[in-house]
């Protein structure tokens, strides 16, 4: 697609633009629609990492209530019972936090290398943007420029032509009249 104009740019070293505005445009609008693409899934990771905290500190809670509850006793056999149930389950949480708690670290780092991928990529698609939109115009100022020169050229040569027909027309009818004698 484009072979005349990119084999135009290379034979011109470049003063004709190697892509179209078209071309250039349509690559900004691919690069800005992956970074749009690149921040929704930072924002889905995010709120599911979000979902997940939620559930854990429930977990956690619930947990710790039972904890308190299972350590409450009213009667000696029950108490007993009771504080092993609550010391297993002490120690099951005291397991168990830590692994929560590294779970909602990674989610948490997780969602902020997202956002910062996803911020990067807007900043590069705002840029192509910039730079496609800076080089459409130039390649549109150059168009005009060159139109206004062919149109000059155009005339000059039409002005040349209609001089050389009207030396042509009185050259022929000086030979006409001269062999007419």
């Amino acid at each position: 697609m484009g072979l005349v104009r990119k084999t135009l740019s290379v034979g011109t070293l470049g003063i004709v633009s190697f892509r179209s505005r078209k071309e250039r445009m349509r690559r900004a609008e691919r690069s800005q629609h992956e970074a749009e693409a690149a921040l929704a899934r930072e924002h889905e990771a995010r709120t599911f990492a979000e979902a997940r905290t939620a559930v854990a500190e429930k977990r956690v809670k619930h947990a710790r209530a039972d904890a308190a509850r299972a350590a409450r006793g009213e009667k000696v056999r029950r108490r007993k019972r009771r504080a092993h149930r609550a010391e297993r389950l002490n120690e099951l949480l005291a397991s168990a936090e830590p692994i929560v708690r590294s779970g909602v670290d990674t989610a948490r780092s997780a969602t902020h290398d997202a956002a910062k991928a996803g911020r990067k990529v807007g900043r590069r698609a705002r840029k192509a943007a910039k730079r496609s939109s800076h080089d459409a115009k130039l390649a549109a100022e150059r168009g005009r420029r060159m139109g206004r020169h062919a149109r000059k050229a155009a005339k000059q040569s039409a002005h040349d032509a209609k001089k050389a027909a009207e030396r042509t027309i009185q050259h022929a009818s000086e030979m006409v009249s001269s062999s007419m004698e």
